[in-house]
C-alpha cells in the first residue's frame, strides 16, 4: 500500500518501507509520545525504582539473617535461595531505571543504556521471576509434606537435600530460558535526533531464522513454568490450610477432654474409673506426638502467607503470557510494542513487590528471625 508521501506500508508484517529502502517497525498507537513519557517517569523511574531499592535492602537482610543462623534447617536454605534470586531481580530493576538518572546528564547515553537494558536486564529480571516461582512451588510442597508427615520429613528433607534441590531448580529453570539472550544484536548507529552514535537492538539472524519455533517454545515455557508452579502452590496451600484447621480442631478436642477428665477426677474416686481415665489420657497424650509442634506450625503459617503472596503476584505474569501467546504482535518490536511496554511496568511492580515483602513477613511472624535481626543491629551499634 503506497501513501502520498511515497511510503509503502506493509501492514501484514507491521513494518514501513520508505522509498529509500529503510525498514522501520510500524507500531499501533497507544497514548501519545508525551503521555508515554509521563507514564514511564511515574511507573518506572519512581514506583519501580523505589520498590527495587527496597528489595535490594530487604533481600540482603534476609540473606544475612539466615547466614547468621547457620542454615540448620531446610526452610532457611530454600528461602535464602529465593532471596538471592529476588536480589538479582531487584538489581536488574535498578539498572533498568538507571536510564532516568542518566537522561538528566546525557540523553544519548540514556537512550543507549535503555536499549541495552531491554536485551540484558529485562530478560534476566523475567527469568529470575520464573526461578522464584518454581522455588515457591518447592517450598509449598516442602511445607505440605511437613504438615502431612511431620515425623518423616525431618530426615527426608535434610539441609543437604534441600540445597541440592534449590541448585537443580535454579540451574534447570534458568537454562530453559537462557536461549533468549541470543536473539538480539546490539548495534551502534548514528542518530540524527541525538546527533550522536547510539546503541540500538535489532533482531539478529538467529531470531529471523527461528522466530516461529523459538517464540512458540518461549511463550509455552513462559506459560508452563509459572502455571504449573501456580497449580502446585494452590493445591499445597489448600492441603496445608485443611491440615492446620484439622490440627486446631484436634487440639481443641484434647483441651476439652483434659478439662472433662479433671472434672470427673474431682467428683469421683472410684478405682476403676481412675484406671479408665488414666488409659484414655495416655492414649490422648500419644496422639499429639503425630502433630506439628507449635514452632513448626508457626513456620508453616508464615510460609503460607509467603505462598499466598506468590499466588497474587504470579497471576499477572500468567495472564500476560497467555495474552502474548494468543496475540502474536503483543511483544517488543511488533505491532503492540508500546502497549506491551506499558503492561510490563505493572508486571514489574507485582514482581518487585513480591521480592521486597518477604523480609517483613519473616520479621513479623518468626520470633527467631526477629531475634537474630535485632542481634545483628545491636552488635553493630555496640561500641565495645
Amino acid at each position: 500500500m503506497m501513501d502520498n508521501t511515497g511510503v509503502t506500508t506493509a501492514t501484514d508484517a507491521h513494518i514501513t518501507v520508505t522509498s529509500s529502502g529503510l525498514v522501520t517497525p510500524f507500531y499501533a498507537d497507544f497514548l501519545d509520545e508525551r503521555r508515554r513519557r509521563i507514564a514511564k517517569i511515574v511507573l518506572e523511574y519512581v514506583i519501580v525504582f523505589g520498590i527495587a531499592i527496597l528489595g535490594i535492602v530487604t533481600n540482603i537482610l534476609v540473606i544475612l539473617v539466615y547466614s547468621r543462623q547457620g542454615f540448620k534447617e531446610g526452610v532457611a536454605i530454600s528461602m535464602t535461595t529465593i532471596a538471592v534470586w529476588d536480589l538479582i531481580k531487584a538489581l536488574c530493576g535498578v539498572f533498568e531505571c538507571f536510564t532516568g538518572i542518566l537522561s538528566l546528564f546525557d540523553p544519548a547515553a540514556a537512550f543507549s543504556w535503555s536499549n541495552v537494558s531491554i536485551v540484558v536486564f529485562n530478560y534476566l529480571l523475567c527469568f529470575s521471576s520464573y526461578v522464584t516461582s518454581v522455588m515457591a512451588a518447592y517450598v509449598a510442597v516442602e511445607r505440605c509434606l511437613c504438615v502431612c508427615m511431620p515425623l518423616k520429613v525431618k530426615w527426608l528433607l535434610t539441609p543437604r537435600v534441600t540445597l541440592t534441590a534449590c541448585l537443580v531448580i535454579s540451574v534447570v529453570v534458568f537454562c530453559c530460558f537462557a536461549v533468549m539472550f541470543g536473539i538480539y544484536d546490539i548495534r551502534w548507529e548514528w542518530s540524527a535526533e541525538f546527533n550522536a552514535t547510539v546503541a540500538v537492538y535489532r533482531k539478529n539472524q538467529f531470531y529471523i531464522d527461528n522466530e516461529e519455533p523459538l517464540f512458540q517454545y518461549y511463550n509455552l515455557s513462559g506459560i508452563l513454568w509459572p502455571f504449573v508452579s501456580f497449580v502446585v502452590i494452590l493445591i499445597a496451600t489448600i492441603i496445608i490450610t485443611f491440615k492446620l484447621r484439622q490440627s486446631s480442631k484436634f487440639r481443641a478436642r484434647q483441651s476439652s477432654f483434659v478439662s472433662r477428665s479433671h472434672s470427673i477426677q474431682m467428683r469421683t474416686f472410684s478405682k476403676n474409673n481412675s484406671k479408665s481415665e488414666q488409659q484414655d489420657q495416655e492414649r490422648g497424650n500419644q496422639q499429639p506426638k503425630q502433630q506439628l509442634s507449635s514452632r513448626d506450625q508457626q513456620v508453616v503459617k508464615m510460609l503460607l502467607v509467603i505462598i499466598i503472596i506468590y499466588i497474587v503476584c504470579l497471576s499477572p505474569r500468567i495472564a500476560l503470557y497467555i495474552g502474548k501467546y494468543i496475540v502474536h504482535d503483543f511483544y517488543f518490536l511488533r505491532r503492540y510494542h508500546h502497549l506491551f511496554g506499558f503492561v510490563i511496568y505493572w508486571l514489574w511492580i507485582a514482581d518487585f513487590s513480591n521480592g521486597a515483602v518477604n523480609f517483613f513477613v519473616f520479621y513479623s511472624m518468626s520470633s527467631s528471625f526477629r531475634s537474630t535481626c535485632r542481634e545483628m543491629f545491636s552488635s553493630h551499634n555496640d561500641p565495645s
